[in-house]
């Protein structure tokens, strides 16, 4: 079972004050949506009668027709729970709330007024409603009254004005992020009165504090969202936050969504999706790394930055963290010092491009072959350079650092690691060896995220587009083995490991709470539509998982490093986890 729900928002067709008309567009759009296989529907405040009706909220025939209509559709309900805005009279005094139908039956009616909780199955808002997965009843524009909840609803019935939207889609994204949540938000439509104001129709879902469906405002007539939600990451979200249990009302159990048609599945989760959105991202990554570098170098009274560089993509992002934090502290370009250490896999091209970039950014430059000393380190040992085993590449990755380190002494430096989150998930580094630094630069960033981040750094370090573009296009390699028979790149990580976006694409799920092989399995063919064979996502995902757990260990000894993405591994506040753990039950 992939543990989903697919949740629907919607504004029927309405005409205000015309109840039972109002009921039967509830029932025809909450069919519609069963039909679609939803779990649970949401609706806006004051559905059955409109929001517009005035003084006859006065009038106890107008009340009393609107109780029978709500109670009508009500009637209708299945197993798929139907949030919605109705109308009561409670004690002598006229109330608006929202009621939660479920098996022919209002279960229960939401009001604002906790004085108003006299009569049974009356409720104040933010109650929560269990029914397998705790959801919240609110009324739009409130804070959640109770954030022990899995899904926190919010209906409305509030008129448009400019800057509306925007804010009603950073409220639902707002309180998924600080509560671990879904915000689900629905608000009246353009059929209410247009007298004075006008009613927008906004609806909205957000998860994670992502938008994952919307109906942007003002918009005219009916409408609706849907979305399929994985509950593995909200259950574990809300895990983190520790919350109070609360008394809730019992509901039977939502149906689960039946496929992933309305599931939001970015193939690149790391990555925002828009354009604009992204370069903000990008700018914001960047702002990170040169604060928390830029910071660290200052305080420890270094006066150099030393990089290892290779023109590949990890060092090439660290390189350009390193020029833009010389920029923010007034700093020389040369208090970088790029050393360039060739070995037995080291191509012209990456090279070239390495000294290049290093070049234009102004930084010292140094180039020490580590060939000589690594061959006489074999010797020392007894091994046969000809067997390229993992002496053979450790031992190169091993020499690099303690050059690193030795010329960090020798001119009072900080050696920079320039390891990315792929990596760092994956064990894909030499235990003390380029696992090892003074402090990490990319060590929240994934792989995947780099070529972005690189097309962002074109543009405001002049004169580098052309050398970051060779690097981005330049495949994925340690360099470790020697050069094929054409002088080219021998050693293609992605060959091995298969593809990092793949790679990322499980890290981002394990890492929010989905580590299901099976549901990850599922997810990914969904993501990628056909671009691997089954085999290989099947492959990959155990490899990742393999490796994750097994390699628990590099992490634990990691060094200081700046959160610069949205994702952590530290083994000291973000992934705490004994290096011997047993990793078996992650691999079917």
């Amino acid at each position: 079972m992939l543990n989903m729900i697919r949740i629907a928002a919607a504004v029927p067709e309405l005409r205000c004050a015309d109840v039972h008309f109002n009921a039967e567009q509830l029932e025809k759009t909450y069919r519609s949506l069963c039909e679609k296989g939803v779990s649970l529907a949401v609706f806006p405040a004051f559905a059955v009668t409109g929001k517009s009706c005035g003084v006859l909220f006065e009038q106890p025939y107008f009340l009393e027709e609107a109780q029978s209509a709500a109670e009508k559709f009500a009637a209708v309900t299945g197993a798929v729970p139907a949030v919605f805005g109705a109308v009561r009279v409670i004690g002598g005094v006229f109330a608006g709330g929202i009621a939660v139908a479920q098996h022919g039956k209002i279960t229960g009616f939401v009001v604002r007024d906790h004085a108003l909780t006299v009569e049974p199955g009356v409720y104040p808002a933010g109650t929560v409603f269990d029914a397998g997965v705790r959801f919240a009843v609110n009324f739009a524009g409130d804070l959640p009254a109770v954030p022990a909840a899995q899904l926190q609803i919010f209906c409305g019935a509030e008129a448009e004005i400019p800057g509306a939207w925007s804010a009603r889609k950073k409220f639902g994204e707002s309180v998924s992020s600080t509560t671990g949540c879904v915000a689900v938000q629905a608000f009246s439509g353009s059929d209410e009165s247009t007298g004075d104001q006008v009613y927008g129709g906004a609806l909205h879902i957000a998860a994670a504090g992502k938008s994952v469906a919307a109906r942007p405002s003002p918009a005219r007539g009916a409408g609706e969202i849907i979305a399929d939600i994985d509950l593995d990451p909200v259950i574990a979200g809300q895990l983190k936050k520790s919350f109070v249990p609360v008394r809730a009302v019992m509901l039977d159990k939502l149906p689960q969504s039946r496929d992933l048609s309305y599931f939001h599945n970015p193939a690149h989760p790391f990555l925002p999706e828009d354009p604009a959105e992204l370069a903000d991202f990008c700018r914001e990554s960047f702002a990170l790394q040169t604060i928390g570098l830029g910071e660290r170098f200052m305080r420890c009274g270094a006066k150099k930055m030393v990089l290892g560089i290779s023109g590949g993509l990890d060092s090439t992002l660290a390189l350009a963290a390193l020029a833009m934090v010389c920029k923010e502290y007034a700093l020389p370009p040369d208090t970088i010092l790029a050393v360039t250490m060739p070995g037995f896999g080291t191509t012209g091209r990456t090279k070239n491009n390495a000294v290049k970039l290093a070049e234009v950014l102004g930084a010292e430059i140094r180039e020490i072959s580590i060939v000589h000393a690594c061959s006489q380190h074999f010797a020392d040992i007894g091994h046969d350079p000809a067997v390229t085993n993992s002496v053979y590449e450790n031992s190169q990755a091993r020499e690099r650092t303690q050059i690193l380190m030795d010329i960090a002494n020798e001119v009072n430096g900080i050696v920079i690691g320039t390891g990315d989150l792929s990596e760092i998930a994956l064990g894909w580094s030499t235990f003390n060896g380029d696992q090892m630094a003074m402090y990490a630069v990319n060590c929240s960033i994934p792989k995947s995220n780099i070529a972005a981040m690189l097309e962002y750094a074109a543009g405001i370090l002049p004169g580098t587009a052309e050398i970051l573009q060779d690097v981005i296009d330049t495949p994925v390699s340690p360099e470790l083995l020697p050069l094929d028979e054409n002088g080219e790149i021998a050693q293609k990580t992605e060959a091995i490991l298969g593809a990092y976006e793949l790679h990322d694409y499980y890290l981002w799920h394990l890492v929010h709470g989905t580590s299901d092989p099976e549901k990850l399995f599922q997810l990914a063919k969904h993501a990628f539509a056909g671009k691997y064979p089954d085999a290989e996502l099947l492959r990959v995902c155990d490899l990742f998982m393999k490796r994750f757990f097994t390699q628990q260990f590099k992490r634990t000894a990691a060094p200081d490093g700046v959160q610069a993405g949205v994702v952590s591994l530290s083994a000291r506040t973000a992934w705490q986890m004994p290096a011997d753990i047993s990793g078996k039950l992650w691999r079917k």
